[in-house]
Formats: C-alpha cells, sequence, structure tokens
C-alpha cells in the first residue's frame, strides 16, 4: 500500500519544498517604531530586537521619522540590528512606503512588529506592494485613550489590527480592556514586559548608596521615596508631591527623588516650593544609569494616571524594591497589594499618602521588597518575555 505522502498532489510537494527552503535561513523580524526617541514601545522594541537568538533570527529596525536618536542603542557590536530612518513626512508617505516595501523585498522580510499602532499604516502598505507573504505583528503598549484624538485614532486603526496576523497585549487588564472595544486580530496573545535581571541586580554596596544619597541632599536614615520615569503630567509626579505634603502632616517625614526629567519640570519645582519641600525633594534630572538611583530609595511608587505595564516598576522589582502603583493598567499583576507593595485608586492623593504613611515601617519594606524581587524572577524575565515572542514568530510562519 502507497504511503499517505506519495497521495499527496504535486502542489502541495511543491508548497511544502518551499516552506522547508524557507526554514533554512533564519526568520528575518523587520521592527517599525514611530521615531527613535527614548520611549517604552521604542525601548522595547529595541530590546526585544537585540535579544532574539541570532541563530533563529535575523533582525532590522526601521524608525518613521527622524526626529530623535536612540543614544547608545547600537552601540554594541554584536546586537547586529541594521537599522535606517525612512525619513516619512506626513502621516501615510507614499514615497517612502516603497522604499520600505524595497528594503523588505531585498532584505527577504518574514514578519513586520509594528510598535504601536501608526506604523500598521506602512506594514499594511509594504504587504499590499509587497510580492512576499508577510506577516504583521502590531504589539499595543496603550491602554484606555485618555484624549479625544488618541480615542478617534484607535478606532481608525482597529480595521488594520482586524486584518493583522498576530496582536500583542502587554498584560491580561490590558487585553480584558480592549477586547471590550472590539480592538482584536486573527490571534492575539498576552506577552509580559521583562527586565533583564543580569543588568537590573542589586550589588550596590552600602557606601554607594550612602554616597549617592548625600550627593542627592539625602541622609543614610531618610526615608526615601523614589519615582523613576519621564517628568510628564500623565506620569503623576504632582500627586506624588501633595501625598508627601500630607505624610509629613501626619508626622511621617519622608524624602523624595524623582530620578528622570522632561517637560513638566518648571511646574513641579514651583509645586516643590509652593508646599515647601524644598529640602525634601531632589530631582536627578536624565542618568544614563538609573540602578543606582533606583537602588538608594526605599520604595519605589508609579503613580500614573495612564500606565499600561510600567517597565520602571519592573527594574525596581528587580534590584529587590517595594512597590506602591496606581491601579491603571497592569498595575495589579505587577503588584500583589500587601504581598510586594501597595495599589491605590488613580489620582487619590490621600490613598497615596497612607501607603506611603505604612511603607515607612523597614520592616515592611524589606518583606516587600523580598517579595518583589521573587515575583520578578518568577514572572516577568527578559528571558521569558523572549523566549515567549520566539515562539510567537515563529508559530507565524508555519501556519
Amino acid at each position: 500500500m502507497p504511503s499517505r505522502t506519495c497521495l499527496a498532489p504535486i502542489w502541495m510537494d511543491s508548497r511544502r519544498s518551499a516552506m522547508e527552503q524557507a526554514t533554512e535561513r533564519p526568520l528575518h523580524v523587520m521592527f517599525l517604531v514611530v521615531s527613535a526617541s527614548v520611549g517604552g514601545a521604542e525601548t522595547h522594541a529595541v530590546t526585544l530586537a537585540q535579544a532574539l537568538d541570532r541563530r533563529r533570527f535575523s533582525v532590522s529596525l526601521v524608525y518613521l521619522k527622524d526626529e530623535a536618536e536612540i543614544p547608545g542603542a547600537f552601540d554594541d557590536e554584536h546586537c547586529r540590528v541594521s537599522a535606517f530612518c525612512l525619513n516619512a513626512r506626513n502621516k501615510l508617505d507614499l514615497g517612502a512606503a516603497r522604499r520600505l516595501a524595497d528594503y523588505a523585498a531585498e532584505r527577504e522580510v518574514d514578519i513586520i512588529v509594528c510598535a504601536n499602532p501608526y506604523p500598521l499604516i506602512y506594514a499594511w502598505a509594504v504587504r499590499l506592494l509587497s510580492r512576499r507573504r508577510l506577516r504583521v505583528v502590531e504589539i499595543l503598549h496603550s491602554t484606555e485613550p485618555f484624549t479625544r484624538r488618541a480615542w478617534l485614532q484607535m478606532y481608525l486603526y482597529r480595521p488594520l489590527m482586524w486584518m493583522s496576523d498576530l496582536l500583542v497585549f502587554v498584560c491580561k487588564n490590558q487585553r480584558s480592556y480592549w477586547e471590550t472595544q472590539r480592538v482584536r486580530a486573527r490571534s492575539s496573545q498576552v506577552v509580559h514586559n521583562g527586565v533583564d535581571l543580569g543588568r537590573f541586580r542589586n550589588d550596590f554596596g552600602p557606601a554607594q548608596i550612602c554616597a549617592f544619597r548625600r550627593l542627592n541632599g539625602f541622609a543614610d536614615h531618610d526615608y526615601v521615596v523614589g519615582i523613576c520615569g519621564i517628568l510628564r503630567q500623565e506620569k503623576g509626579h504632582q500627586d506624588l508631591l501633595r501625598a508627601l505634603h500630607m505624610a509629613h502632616a501626619a508626622g511621617t517625614c519622608a524624602k523624595c527623588l524623582m530620578i528622570g526629567d522632561g517637560p513638566m519640570r518648571p511646574a513641579i519645582e514651583s509645586t516643590i516650593e509652593s508646599l515647601r519641600l524644598t529640602e525634601d525633594v531632589a530631582i536627578t534630572g536624565v542618568l544614563a544609569d538609573v540602578r543606582l538611583a533606583i537602588a538608594s530609595c526605599d520604595v519605589i511608587v508609579v503613580p500614573s494616571h495612564n500606565e499600561t505595564f510600567s517597565i520602571a516598576a519592573l527594574e525596581a522589582m528587580a534590584l529587590g524594591k517595594p512597590l506602591i502603583m496606581a491601579d491603571v493598567g497592569g498595575a495589579s499583576e505587577q503588584v500583589e497589594h500587601s504581598g510586594n507593595g501597595y495599589l491605590y485608586p488613580k489620582a487619590d492623593v490621600a490613598a497615596l499618602s497612607d501607603r506611603i504613611l505604612r511603607m515607612a515601617d523597614p520592616g515592611c519594606r524589606s518583606a516587600f521588597g523580598a517579595a518583589s524581587l521573587r515575583k520578578v524572577i518568577s514572572e516577568f524575565s527578559l528571558t521569558r518575555m523572549v523566549d515567549a515572542y520566539a515562539r510567537e514568530f515563529s508559530d507565524l510562519v508555519r501556519h
């Protein structure tokens, strides 16, 4: 009796042969980001592009607009990430789309990965112009839009997502929310953001931490509450200052280290002065390496009004820090309330002040910090994240 494979039509054999030839080479994954700004979506794309196994994947990164540079993102010659700027001049620059299609054909791109919705416009333009069977992946980093314009844009992008091969959410709460808004694709998965546990490791000695604290005007014994991120309105720095003021009135003399810089700095400095917190708050400005700054804090607060899955929180967890987080996005997936930190309703300054007061106990901070480290190791490592994406990319071309 002939085998089952002998009965297969000739066209199936030729199709199988083509697929086998395609899998002989590494899959080429092209990441599309809006610009080379150092934002959450862009940083995530660069990190993932650099970490994918080069035995299985070749990688390129294209940023659509020449608006900024990623300082140092491609300094490591071993990363082997090919990057260039498309120089798109408007929302859909047809000339830029053709250049991108030519680039994808030349590099034999298999998968286009879009960091947030706008790059989907160019991904689908390339797919329409290409003779290759390109798979389109959208990694969605946003949660509930906080402006009318953002709402409108998301509804306009929905049809592009519906046609995409894979939609990746970065936390479960985000997926639950967007599915109620009919934001979906042919398939979808949750892949939590991850942190490099080898790099974000608290190896700092007491002398280093004491020196950093003194540099910023804090004593060794001070209770220091930290916040790490760009100084923008939605990040909630003003909430933290008001909560700190309330904590002082309740008898807890907490200090605050603001790690970063940004457009809200003048307004924040004005609030610091008006609340008479000048001796209690320090702003570091931009730091090339935030690890020592985070390690020098007793607790990290993430008071954002709009956040999907905080990278700053993961970095703090990896450094063994307890967390206080506004209950937005995936915060409840990062913080087990009274386990490794505290949650509170977003923008509720009184509740935030209460959590700061509770965390004043060194024993509580030590237990919560140890729990944070255990949780990030077991659930949110960079290795775990990269392996999940590698499986999803490989599965796409097999189906």
